[in-house]
């Protein structure tokens, strides 16, 4: 009778765990079929770039990812959900710009692939623009990496202990949602644990002990709305390139609303998202067009934190194409700000479902109540308008 009955127990465990092993295999397939970077992406037809001396460009398997003109290669891909190892070595790689005492955890959705990427080779030298293995004069590049990098490295510069409500690095701070009561009830929790250990022999020591909870009190002590202040990677002659200061924006506002100008390229590129654990939604993307006479970027960082506050940081690089001469590279820097409880007053709706962009058909109407929303002071070394000479 024992026998039977151990038997059974393991066939029951076998039909579980191939159960088990279905639903991941199922539940991988479905993220890797759904869970892509939603691109837009539009490439005039090729009678259309000829006319402007511009060409397609395509990746290994042909696909078609960018285009090239007046010496600029213009490319932008979109990804997958990163799978576990790639989520993983991202997730080493931030924790090594920050100390030890703090963790960081991902975005829940990281498309690690995603980019948007231009690159001139050598100015004036049309030949020379499509050889890869010469080194680019100037890249201008966006992505997820990145954008987290900056983010994590900004942690250096907070309290650790959460004691210092004002702790702020270029935007990034830790809040709390309508749900703080639960987490200060955690970690009060996790002091009381604390003293009681302390005041316990244990074989591992007091201080071990106690040293080894505190550094538990901090883990999850950083920002989870993932706000990064980051304004896109620049590089000239392989090397970080520092922007100048300008009086005012080098954007050409009426160069881009020039509906005579054909759009020789687009793209919508997700870089992340996360939805706070249902606590609001944060996405960053990057939109690229590209017009016979200049490229204009749009990057936004929307971070929504229910009932709390709202967010928004747009950075906007643009230049005209110039085959002699300098070419400048302008940038600008704009961030809004409103705690929830003040958007009555500036005629907004409060109600969360009206701030719900990442629900579709939403987009457009909440892009309108964006720009009602008030701008506030950039924090140091991140400029309104800004420049540099290729």
């Amino acid at each position: 009778h024992k026998y039977l009955v151990l038997k059974r127990f393991i066939c029951i465990e076998f039909v579980f765990r191939g159960c088990i092993t279905i639903y991941h295999n199922t539940t991988n397939l479905f993220k890797s079929t759904i869970g892509m970077s939603q691109s837009r992406r539009h490439i005039a037809e090729e009678g259309v770039l000829q006319k402007f001396r511009a060409s397609i460009i395509s990746d290994d398997e042909g696909a078609h990812i960018g285009i090239n003109i007046s010496g600029w290669n213009i490319m932008t891909s979109s990804s997958s959900i990163g799978n576990e190892s790639e989520m993983e070595a991202l997730t080493d790689f931030l924790q090594h710009q920050i100390s030890d005492s703090r963790r960081l955890a991902l975005p829940e959705i990281v498309f690690t692939k995603a980019y948007a990427r231009l690159t001139r080779r050598d100015i004036g030298k049309e030949q020379e623009v499509n050889d890869d293995d010469s080194e680019p004069l100037a890249v201008i590049r966006f992505t997820a990496k990145d954008a987290l990098e900056e983010w994590a490295s900004c942690h250096n510069h907070l309290e650790t202990d959460g004691k210092d409500k004002n702790s702020l690095c270029k935007g990034v701070a830790i809040i709390k949602s309508v749900d703080a009561k639960l987490w200060e009830e955690r970690q009060a929790r996790e002091r009381k644990q604390q003293q009681k250990v302390s005041s316990t022999n244990s074989h591992f020591g007091k201080g071990a002990v106690a040293a080894a909870l505190k550094h538990c009190s901090t883990e999850f002590n950083y920002d989870w709305t993932f706000s990064s202040p980051y304004t896109g990677t620049s590089l000239v002659s392989g090397k970080t390139k520092a922007w100048t200061k300008a009086e005012s924006s080098g954007i050409n506002f009426s160069l881009l609303t020039d509906q005579s100008q054909p759009i020789l390229f687009f793209d919508d590129v997700t870089l992340y998202e996360d939805d706070m654990h249902d606590n609001g939604y944060v996405s960053l993307k990057c939109k690229i067009r590209v017009m016979p006479t200049c490229f204009f970027i749009l990057q936004s960082l929307f971070d929504r934190v229910d009932n709390v506050t709202i967010r928004v940081k747009e950075v906007r690089i643009f230049a005209k194409f110039e085959n002699d001469g300098e070419i400048k590279i302008s940038k600008d820097v704009c961030w809004r700000e409103i705690p929830w409880n003040k958007l009555i007053s500036l005629g907004l709706p409060s109600h969360v479902g009206s701030w719900r962009i990442e629900e579709e058909g939403m987009q457009q109407t909440v892009t309108g109540m964006i720009r009602k929303l008030p701008q506030i002071q950039l924090p140091i070394g991140v400029y309104e308008h800004s420049s540099f000479l290729l």
